[in-house]
C-alpha cells in the first residue's frame, strides 16, 4: 500500500467511521481505492470500520482490526436501485446505538450503496460531518448499456438508470462532502446542485497509481493485453468490440509480429470463450483470473483497451502506467484522467488498430511512452500527492460544517 505522506498533521482527537463492504482480501480496482482511503483515513483520524456484509462477499470476508460493527442488508423495494442497500429495523438500531456510544465526527461512506445509513447519521443529535465517496456516477455506466442495445432484453438498465440518476440527484440535496473520481462527471453535476442550501460540496478524489517496482522490466511476452474483471457489462461489451470489430483488423499485425491478443481476468461468462473459439484464430486466448495481475500486464508488450462503457476513472490505466506498459484506449477509457500525450486515445477500430499499428513496429517508441507515461503519472496520481489532497479536503469540511470542533 503507497501510504500517503502525512503532510498534514494527524487529528487522533477526531474521531471517523468509515463505511464499506468488505474490502482487504478483495481484488479489483474498486477494492485498491477502498483501501487506500481506509489506509488514509486510519492514519490521519482515530478510526473504526463499519462492513456491510452482503451474500455476494460474506464467504470468507476479512475484517479490520478495527472493525466495530458489521451489518447486513437486506432487498430493497423495487423503485430502488438494486445497488442501495436497506436495512432491518434492528441493524438500523445497531448503527444508531454505535453513533450513540462514540458520536464520530465523521462519517465516511465509500459509494451510494449505503447511502440509507448516511442519512441515519445526518440525522443523528451528534451531526457528524458526513462524506460520501461518490466515485462515479453509477447512472451512466447503465446509460451507455442502454444506448448501446435499447431493446426490450436490455429494459434492465433503462430502469436503472433512472433509479440510480434519481439517487444521485438526491445527494446533491445533502450538506454532505461528495467526492469523485472523474472531473468530467464532477462538472457535469455541478449545474444541478440546488440554488439554496442544503447542497452537497463536490470534490475530486482521484484514483491512485499503485506504487511500482524498483526496476522496471522490459516485455518478456509477445502479448497485447487486455485485462479487467469479466464479470461486469462494460468490460464484456469492451471485450466483444475487441473481437467483433477490432480483431479483424488486427489480425495481419498478429501474425506480421507473431504476438498473441490475451485477455486476463476474473469470471469470464463461457459465451466468451465459445466467440473465442468460432472466431479462428489461434492467436487470441482467455486466461481468466491470474494470481498476479501486476506480473501480467508488466510481462505485456503493450495494453489495448477499447472501452465503451464507464464511469469514473480506468484505474487499470494507472496499473499500466506503473509498470510503464504503453497504452491504446479510446476517448471514454482515459476520460478523467491528466495523460498529456502519453496514452495512444482513438475512437474508432480502425484508428485504434493504427495505434497498436505504430507501437508494433516501433518498439523503441514503445518503450519510451510508457516510460513517460509511468514519469507523469507518478507526479499526478501518487499515493502522497493524493493523500494529501484528500485530508486537506476533509479537514476544510470538517471545519465548515462544525466550526466549533476542537482540532
Amino acid at each position: 500500500m503507497d501510504r500517503p505522506s502525512q503532510t498534514l498533521h494527524p487529528v487522533k482527537s477526531l474521531r471517523l467511521l468509515y463505511v464499506d463492504s468488505p474490502f482487504l482480501d478483495r481484488t479489483g480496482g474498486d477494492k485498491n481505492r477502498s483501501r487506500f482511503l481506509w489506509e488514509t483515513l486510519r492514519h490521519h483520524f482515530t478510526s473504526d470500520c463499519l462492513l456491510i456484509d452482503t451474500p455476494s462477499v460474506a464467504s470468507g470476508s476479512k475484517p479490520s482490526s478495527s472493525t466495530v460493527l458489521t451489518l447486513h442488508p437486506q432487498p430493497g423495494p423495487w423503485w430502488d436501485s438494486d445497488s442501495v442497500h436497506h436495512f432491518h429495523p434492528d441493524q438500523q438500531a445497531r448503527f444508531i446505538e454505535l453513533l450513540d456510544r462514540t458520536r464520530y465526527d465523521i462519517v465516511v461512506i465509500r459509494f451510494h450503496s449505503p447511502v440509507k445509513l448516511a442519512r441515519l447519521a445526518q440525522k443523528h443529535p451528534s451531526r457528524p460531518a458526513v462524506v460520501v465517496d461518490l466515485d462515479m456516477l453509477s447512472s451512466r455506466i447503465a446509460t451507455l448499456n442502454w444506448s448501446l442495445k435499447p431493446n426490450f432484453g436490455n429494459r434492465w438498465f433503462l430502469l436503472e438508470k433512472w433509479k440510480l440518476a434519481r439517487l444521485e440527484q438526491s445527494l446533491l440535496r445533502q450538506p454532505w462532502l461528495v467526492l469523485l473520481s472523474n472531473p468530467v462527471e464532477l462538472g457535469s453535476l455541478r449545474p444541478l446542485l440546488p440554488p439554496h442550501p442544503p447542497c452537497a460540496h463536490l470534490a475530486e478524489f482521484p484514483n491512485v497509481m499503485p506504487p511500482a517496482p524498483t526496476a522496471i522490466q522490459p516485455p518478456s511476452e509477445p502479448v497485447i493485453l487486455f485485462f479487467g474483471s469479466l464479470n461486469s457489462s462494460a468490460n464484456i461489451d469492451a471485450c466483444l468490440h475487441l473481437l467483433e470489430n477490432l480483431l479483424p483488423l488486427l489480425l495481419p499485425l498478429l501474425q506480421q509480429h507473431r504476438v498473441r491478443l490475451r485477455i486476463v481476468g476474473k469470471s469470464p461468462p463461457p459465451s466468451l470463450a465459445q466467440l473465442i473459439a468460432r472466431s479462428g484464430p489461434d492467436c487470441v486466448e482467455l486466461v481468466g483470473e491470474v494470481s498476479s495481475m501486476e506480473q501480467a500486464i508488466g510481462a505485456a508488450r503493450l495494453i489495448l483497451l477499447p472501452i465503451r462503457i464507464a464511469s469514473g476513472t480506468r484505474t487499470r490505466l494507472l496499473e499500466a502506467a506503473a509498470l510503464a506498459r504503453p497504452v491504446v484506449t479510446t476517448p471514454i477509457g482515459a476520460e478523467g484522467l491528466d495523460l498529456a500525450d502519453t496514452v495512444r486515445i482513438h475512437e474508432s477500430p480502425a484508428d485504434l488498430v493504427g495505434a497498436v499499428a505504430e507501437l508494433l513496429n516501433d518498439p523503441a517508441q514503445a518503450e519510451a511512452l510508457g516510460e513517460r507515461f509511468r514519469r507523469h503519472c507518478l507526479l499526478r496520481y501518487s499515493g502522497q500527492r493524493v493523500g494529501s489532497d484528500l485530508l486537506q479536503e476533509l479537514d476544510s469540511f470538517h471545519q465548515r460544517v462544525r466550526p466549533t470542533s476542537s482540532t
